[in-house]
């Protein structure tokens, strides 16, 4: 039986050249962007233990790096990530969480470091009032987080992700299946060179608790 009711996943790959922020990595260099990848991922998870009475986790791939999510978040639950692509692989996670007995589930990108905790939670806030989804947009067309309260497929697998139209897409599939879409606040992702610049100036606007990873990575590489 879980202690939580509701769980919230980091969704992950182990950081590595040329398989981590590979956009970013065409001007930075991939062995560098696999660092900057490795502050994010440590800033995410600070940044989910934050969250109340949830079990956190990591959404993770490729099959064999248990070891180091391990290593670096014993206290996480596991899920590893299979499907064909982003949507599948979402799909198997969010059911398998279900399967596992929780009654909220949350996926979480690493990409969105200044999320503030408290939207997380107001996620499974909506959840525990009545909305079926909870969907916290990106400022480039995709969205952060995707919380659940039961399993809704039509809403990941028929969608082609990592496109500037994946909110609007989810939106108009939640539509159709006459599901009830509470948005969170808009949140900045981190996917190519000048969104470094625009990380750091906030950063210097917020308490250096906040994104302590990626702020110090920032200061040593990208002055």
């Amino acid at each position: 039986m879980n202690k939580h009711s509701q769980i919230l996943l980091a969704v992950a790959k182990a950081p590595a050249a040329g398989q981590t922020k590979t956009r970013l990595g065409a001007t930075i260099g991939l062995d560098a962007a696999a660092q900057f990848f490795s502050c994010l991922l440590h800033d995410t998870l600070d940044l989910m233990r934050l969250t109340h009475d949830t079990q956190c986790g990591i959404a993770y791939a490729p099959a064999g790096s248990e070891p180091f999510f391990d290593g670096i978040a014993p206290d996480f639950e596991l899920v590893l990530q299979e499907g064909a692509d982003l949507g599948a692989r979402l799909n198997h996670v969010i059911n398998t969480c279900f399967a596992r007995g929780y009654s909220r589930v949350a996926v979480l990108s690493c990409d969105t470091p200044l999320v503030n905790p408290r939207d997380i939670e107001l996620a499974f806030e909506h959840l525990s009032a009545g909305y079926d989804v909870a969907l916290g947009p990106c400022d480039d067309g995709g969205y952060y987080l995707l919380a659940l309260r039961e399993s809704h497929p039509e809403l990941l697998l028929p969608i082609k992700m990592s496109t500037p139209h994946v909110v609007t897409d989810t939106l108009a599939a939640a539509a159709q299946a006459r599901l009830c879409v509470a948005l969170l606040p808009l949140a900045q992702d981190v996917d190519v060179a000048d969104d470094l610049v625009n990380l750091k100036n906030q950063l210097q606007q917020l308490p250096a608790q906040v994104a302590r990873h990626t702020r110090q990575w920032l200061l040593q590489n990208h002055p």
